[in-house]
């Protein structure tokens, strides 16, 4: 099951967090300490914060704990359990492990008031799969997995989310695509 991105992310294979975290995946969750918000599925692991200076916090503290995390303790960032992830920007870093896609669905807005109708607008967010979920999913439905087919977090709603922040909106707006 693919997870939403939302802002800036950290996102993690679950296997190398019972594998190598010291404590394992239960001391992982304590390290966390309840402080960020996070969204989790079979394979990948997402923990979402408000700006990169605390989403880097999580990779040092990774790499302490035994996590292979590019640039900080691994040259070759096709090993790394962790990487970096901005909603507009993409990951930090290459990985073999996991694909970004962008969805743009069809939203309905229902009219409050009697006799006023629903408005049609689209929703616009970036899921994280790994490339095992995406062999299994047939190539056409890639872009038209449903709701209930992607790991969100447990208050998330499209109208209060981070896609719709105007810091981000900007973002994307202003966004260089040369290659630098």
């Amino acid at each position: 099951m693919p997870v939403l991105i939302e802002g800036v992310s950290v996102l993690l294979r679950k296997g190398p967090i019972h594998e190598r975290y010291q404590g394992g995946y239960a001391q992982f969750l304590f390290d966390l300490n309840g402080y960020v918000s996070f969204t989790a599925c079979n394979q990948l692991l997402c923990v979402q914060y408000k700006n990169h200076e605390e989403a880097r916090a999580l990779l040092q503290l990774l790499a302490s704990k035994g996590m292979r995390v590019a640039l900080i303790n691994e040259e070759d960032p096709r090993k790394t359990d962790a990487v970096l992830v901005d909603q507009v920007f993409g990951a930090s870093f290459p990985v073999h492990w996991i694909d970004l896609i962008p969805l743009v669905r069809p939203r309905v807005i229902k009219g409050k008031k009697k006799g006023v109708k629903n408005q049609v607008s689209e929703e616009s967010i970036l899921i994280a799969a790994t490339y095992d979920e995406i062999d299994e999913k047939e190539e056409q439905r890639i872009r038209n997995w449903d709701k209930g087919e992607i790991a969100y977090p447990l208050d998330w709603a499209y109208e209060n989310s981070k896609s719709l922040d105007l810091e981000f909106l900007r973002m994307a707006e202003n966004r260089s695509f040369r290659d630098h």
